[in-house]
């Protein structure tokens, strides 16, 4: 319970320096523009007509003109301004803050310019998702502009060549197979060393052809960051395209899905993570680009749709000697089911087949 009474009029928690709640404007909700530091909870909605500051017991608060009538009470001492807190789940707005563990993450802007490269099952999902929470998507795929269906640009999201898709933007998302990868290489030289690059791709030896470097042992982000020259976050990868079509949900839900994010720098990691909440998944921090190797086909918390406090035991699960196995007896199970290599399964059977052979 908070150390101040509760209005009768507003039923709202007030300070108490703040009689019975006369100061709170009439159908006040919980504010969305000032945060509390120490009780880590939005404060009621005060009707300042200057700076405001949190006025919880001991916290600070900066002297300004409270509604029509001068704050007469003793002051407190001076703290720190308390952090802007952007409101989640609205409209336009960029995640202001994704949990691990209760950490707060703190972006540095509500609006992003995104590049996505490639228009498949996982590129056209996140075009249409950031899109829709009001990023300035651009979208490219090999074959031009003309050939990117409207239902793809439907949320906001504008069709682009791949060169446009690749500047000017703060992050760049890279959706494409493995194997196309060192075509766009090249692409990425100009590309300043600030934007952020996430990589959603993995390894299939059927589709890919060998990669002697990752059959050898090596992590597939980190044979990525070689060929690109830069370093990468790791996202996306570890989620069913039906899943992430379909099981989106708001962030506080129950069984909401969980996304692993790796990358070797933290501002990455939490930028690509704040991008993943958006999208409508916990995202959930699996550290640096050497650790990736747990979420790579074969391993329990590859699409198997766990959720944040089931991935942490899936992650220390994995044993690396064992995924490549693992990974080709479930595109075995798959070509046997549709028959081919390159149709999805259903997202119900691909998540009891890799739960069954993962966990």
């Amino acid at each position: 319970m908070p150390p101040w009474p509760t209005s009768h009029r507003t039923g709202l928690s007030t300070p108490s320096c703040v009689p019975d709640g006369r100061r709170l404007r009439a159908g006040a909700e919980a504010c969305r523009t000032r945060r509390c530091r120490r009780f880590r909870g939005f404060l009621p909605l005060w009707t300042f007509r200057g700076r405001g500051a949190c006025h919880h017991p001991g916290t600070g608060r900066r002297r300004g003109r409270l509604g029509r009538t001068a704050h007469s009470v003793k002051s407190r001492p001076v703290g720190r301004r308390p952090p802007i807190a952007r409101r989640w789940g609205a409209p336009g707005a960029f995640a202001a803050a994704c949990l691990r563990h209760g950490t707060s993450i703190k972006t540095r802007r509500s609006s992003m310019k995104i590049g996505i490269l490639g228009v498949g099952h996982i590129g056209k999902t996140l075009t249409q998702r950031l899109g829709a929470t009001g990023h300035d998507v651009k979208v490219a795929n090999s074959r031009g502009p003309e050939t990117i269906g409207a239902d793809v640009l439907a949320s906001g999201g504008r069709a682009v060549t791949v060169a446009e898709a690749v500047a000017d933007v703060d992050v760049l998302i890279l959706s494409i197979p493995l194997n196309r990868l060192p075509e766009i290489a090249p692409l990425l030289a100009d590309v300043p060393a600030d934007t952020v690059v996430v990589d959603t791709s993995n390894y299939y030896p059927l589709r890919d052809s060998r990669i002697e470097a990752i059959d050898a042992g090596q992590v597939e982000s980190l044979w990525v960051t070689e060929l690109l020259g830069r370093p990468i976050a790791k996202a996306w990868n570890a989620i069913g395209s039906h899943s992430f079509a379909a099981k989106a949900k708001p962030a506080g839900s129950a069984d909401r899905i969980a996304i692993p994010v790796a990358a070797d720098s933290g501002r990455d990691r939490r930028l690509a993570m704040a991008l993943v909440e958006d999208t409508g998944f916990d995202a959930f921090d699996a550290g640096t680009l050497a650790d990736s190797w747990r979420q790579q086909p074969g391993a329990p918390s590859y699409c198997t749709d766990l959720t944040r406090e089931e991935m942490p035991g899936a992650l220390a699960a994995a044993e690396a000697e064992r995924l490549p196995k693992r990974r080709d007896v479930a595109v075995a199970a798959i070509q046997e089911r549709v028959g081919d290599g390159s149709t999805n399964p259903d997202a119900e059977y691909l998540v009891r087949l890799n739960r069954a052979l993962f966990m």
